[in-house]
């Protein structure tokens, strides 16, 4: 095990000096690599997309915070294909683990989570493949086969531990997770995680934050519980940051929205930066269950003197 993190310049070395250019840009503009510049990249360096993306682990993995485990996980997510004029084979998107000490094991978040969290928040409605520096865990085989684009999901593995070597097995989820555990009802379950929602919600805030955390909430992914929930995190320069609920059938792989926020957040900012957070607001609907307590658990491990703005939506 890893006791010690890549780091970012370390992880670009593996480029050539004008992909490094390229990517270095896309990683300021918050980290997802446009469709068209995959292309060009895949046909500079003479691979396909699958060994692109494993070549990218590294980069994802220079922005893991492991301060517990000090292991760390880097993802790269294959977007759906582009429409129209756009060329490549989609945008691809970097993930990478979080822990917080001090706090509960259940809370940190996983390098599948986060890649598939940005590509959620980023407007993706599925993914063609997820690309990992080492085998899901049985958590994340579970939250993955909640996004809609399951069971047609495609798993790349790094085949050895030469670091310039850009080999990689491909297996279905399906693969690893056989016997899926699933929802029965089909008539009460939504189309699936990665699905655009919109639940018309509101609230009397007008402030940005606050609405920020309503779009957030707006677009949640609650199927079971109905706990439509978004979380806004404003930074420095007042830049705010989404999160939103991403509910599981198993309930435990469930990804709050605070989690969501600051995975989205950690992914935006540069590899390791300080997160400082200087207001948090979670908006969502009053239910048998609340996002409340474990939010502000999470807050006070991160920004110990920001208070959370609790908004009950209708």
């Amino acid at each position: 095990m890893a006791t010690k993190n890549i780091s970012l310049e370390s992880a670009l070395s593996g480029f050539p000096d004008a992909i490094q250019t390229e990517l270095r840009d896309a990683l300021l503009k918050g980290g997802v690599i446009p469709s068209e510049l995959a292309f060009s990249w895949i046909n500079k360096l003479n691979i396909d997309i699958g060994a692109l993306m494993i070549k990218l682990l590294p980069v994802a993995k220079a922005y893991a915070r492991a301060p517990i485990s000090k292991f760390y996980v880097g993802a790269v997510a294959l977007g759906m294909p582009p429409s129209g004029s756009i060329i490549g084979p989609g945008n691809l998107y970097l993930g990478s683990n979080m822990e917080f000490p001090n706090e509960s094991l259940s809370l940190c978040v996983h390098g599948e989570q986060s890649a598939v969290n940005h590509a959620l928040i980023q407007g993706e409605t599925g993914l063609q493949s997820l690309a990992i520096n080492a085998a899901p865990c049985g958590y994340c085989r579970q939250f993955l086969y909640e996004i809609t684009t399951a069971k047609t999901l495609n798993i790349l593995l790094k085949k050895d531990q030469d670091q310039e070597s850009c080999s990689y097995t491909e297996k279905p989820l399906s693969y690893y997770l056989p016997d899926a555990f699933e929802f029965q009802n089909s008539d009460q379950k939504e189309k699936g995680l990665m699905e655009t929602e919109s639940h018309h919600l509101s609230i009397t805030s007008k402030e940005a934050l606050a609405q920020a955390a309503l779009s957030g909430a707006n677009a949640s992914y609650a199927p079971y519980t109905k706990d439509y929930c978004g979380v806004a995190l404003m930074g420095e320069n007042n830049q705010i940051y989404t999160g939103r609920y991403a509910e599981n059938v198993a309930y435990n792989p469930s990804m709050s929205p605070m989690e969501s926020a600051l995975a989205y957040m950690n992914m935006n900012l540069p590899a390791q930066a300080n997160l400082k957070i200087t207001a948090a607001s979670l908006v969502e609907v009053s239910n048998s269950i609340s996002q409340k307590d474990v939010t502000e658990a999470v807050l006070s491990s991160v920004a110990p003197s920001v208070n959370l703005d609790y908004i009950l939506a209708k």
